[in-house]
């Protein structure tokens, strides 16, 4: 029964991961961002800096829409997952920080959601525009911060802050 378990779940993960990676196209996601007219406000989501597409890439899918495109060299991209599901795929937003920002570096690594020492930050989503990395929250597992739920479904709750990704989640854009 235990091996029929961990099939079921090994599948479950298989699958969320075709969803989440599968359905976005960067000028979709990017578009989605600028076009949006009502969403605004702040989120916390797991972060990461983006190599694939790059700050230009992004820019050029918006026909550079959102002013800090014009000194798109100075950015770097990172992006947001607030929330990951079966319906909605990957839910969160992309977010530019300073090259030379104090967190930039902090944000410069490879793990996915639901890792322990993947940093948290606070975003702020404006519409018609690219998000903003306001601050790293949480880093190194502290727990101001957490995944909950399975690696690839789930979302953020940060307890430090009382956000939580099923009732606060209002700002974010949905990734396809």
């Amino acid at each position: 029964m235990n091996k029929k378990m961990n099939v079921l779940k090994v599948g479950f993960a298989l699958a969320a991961a075709i969803v989440v990676t599968g359905c976005a196209s960067v000028g979709g996601i990017a578009n989605n961002m600028v076009n949006n007219k009502d969403k605004s406000g702040v989120i916390y989501g797991a972060a990461g800096a983006v190599d694939e597409p790059t700050v230009e890439k992004v820019c050029a899918a918006i026909a550079n829409k959102d002013h800090r495109c014009n000194e798109a060299n100075k950015y770097l991209l990172v992006g947001v997952i607030s929330k990951a599901g079966f319906a909605d795929g990957a839910v969160g937003v992309y977010a530019l920080i300073e090259k030379n920002s104090q967190n930039a570096n902090l944000l410069k690594h490879k793990y996915v959601t639901g890792d322990k020492n993947i940093p948290y930050i606070k975003a702020k989503v404006t519409p018609g525009q690219l998000g903003e990395v306001l601050e790293v929250v949480s880093v190194n597992g502290e727990g101001k911060c957490e995944w909950s739920g399975m690696p690839r479904i789930g979302g953020v709750v940060c307890p430090a802050y009382n956000w939580d990704y099923r009732k606060d989640n209002q700002a974010a854009i949905i990734f396809h």
